[in-house]
């Protein structure tokens, strides 16, 4: 029963929604670290308000469209080798049915089951053979039955997502003229929005809530820094 429950918990960390979840909290986290750090390190160099605003929203549309095609890419690639291998399982099930009733039984047997049980729960996955090739996916390779995502519902969400994490440090420059007044309420406001993302990631994965908001904060606190040094030194360059 413990070995049922644990595949039963592992399962639904591996399905569309669940990883709907990461790619949203990632989304957010780029759009979020890496257009805070473009922010703070233009606002650095002394550029006019509307000069950092136009680079904002060039590096958000840039970043949108990249991580949206990675997106689409990444979700295709592991599509292509979930189907791959579910055709290596049928072939397999139809070429060497023996060796493939063996290692189900193998499979059993390393979950305790007695013989009279493995012989029984053997006969009934054998019986249909897209059931088998269910299992065999399932079980032997890790990849559960709804693994396969939509390529461009994933890169709608992951665009979607830089979207959004790229509001709080951009909105204050569409406020407010001054760029140093606009600079402290982008830094606050990221910070803000990095620490409320570790809450919401913590609560997804059931872990400690503070220490996933600090360690979110400690990331965009990195870009801050980076874009501020990057900034004056670009500044005194240029």
């Amino acid at each position: 029963m413990v070995s049922i429950a644990k595949t039963h918990s592992e399962q639904k960390i591996h399905t569309p929604a669940a990883r709907s979840i990461r790619e949203i909290v990632f989304g957010v986290n780029d759009g979020l670290v890496s257009i805070t750090g473009l922010i703070v390190g233009v606002t650095a160099s002394h550029m006019a308000s509307h000069q950092i605003l136009m680079a904002g929203l060039a590096a958000v549309m840039a970043a949108t469209v990249a991580m949206g095609l990675g997106a689409y890419l990444s979700t295709a690639a592991q599509n292509e080798y979930f189907m791959a291998e579910r055709t290596r399982e049928v072939r397999e099930v139809h070429e060497v049915p023996e060796e493939e009733r063996r290692e189900v039984e193998g499979i059993y047997r390393a979950q305790g089951f007695t013989r009279e049980q493995i012989d029984m729960l053997t006969d009934h996955i054998t019986a249909d053979k897209e059931r088998w090739v269910d299992f065999m996916m399932k079980e032997e390779l890790g990849i559960p039955i709804d693994s396969l995502d939509h390529p461009w519902m994933s890169a709608g969400i992951m665009a979607l997502a830089v979207i959004i994490g790229s509001i709080p440090p951009i909105a204050p420059y569409m406020i407010f003229a001054n760029p140093q007044v606009a600079l402290v309420w982008a830094i606050v406001l990221a910070m803000f929005t990095a620490f409320g993302l570790g809450i919401a990631k913590a609560l997804v994965a059931k872990t400690l809530w503070w220490k996933s908001g600090i360690q979110f904060v400690v990331v965009a606190g990195v870009a801050v820094v980076v874009g501020i040094s990057a900034g004056h030194l670009l500044g005194h360059i240029l």
